[in-house]
């Protein structure tokens, strides 16, 4: 796979064909910290997964789920063009987001003081509560390409 590409390694776990998903139990930790898919990444939060196992549960919508089976070793990962657009939701528009307002608002009322940063934190939390109510429809926006391994 490509450098730029977010690659992960693993075994399928559980296979639901109804909502065409995979959950895949990857080899080593996803290190995602600084990784823009994580917001959108559909990380398994499972209680009952247990602590001190190397790994984790990731979920991945594929259009031919149903052709996989429990226990396949697979490769998933997600081209450059989707870690781009992720980059974008993520990180660059928070940040417009953010300059936008403070400096709207301080041009605007230069009084304002801590008000302008109080507003653009605001519209921050306005942001980022639109990407969690839409955070399916972006996910589907993110294209997992699945590989069988041998």
């Amino acid at each position: 796979m490509k450098k730029d590409n977010v690659t992960h390694r693993g075994i399928i776990t559980r296979i639901d064909p109804s909502s065409h998903s995979l959950t895949i139990h990857t080899e080593e930790d996803c290190k995602c910290e600084g990784c823009a898919v994580v917001a959108i990444c559909n990380k398994s939060s499972d209680p009952a997964a247990e602590k001190g196992t190397v790994g984790e549960d990731v979920v991945i919508d594929v259009p031919d789920a149903a052709e996989f089976r429990v226990g396949q070793r697979v490769e998933v990962s997600a081209g450059s063009a989707s870690t781009l657009r992720a980059t974008l939701w993520a990180l660059i528009l928070p940040t417009v987001i953010f300059v936008s307002v403070l400096l709207g608002v301080n041009l605007g009322f230069p009084d304002s003081g801590c008000w302008a940063i109080l507003l653009a934190f605001i519209a921050l939390g306005i942001y980022d509560l639109g990407l969690w109510l839409f955070r399916r429809k972006l996910a589907s926006k993110i294209a997992w390409q699945v590989t069988r391994l041998s």
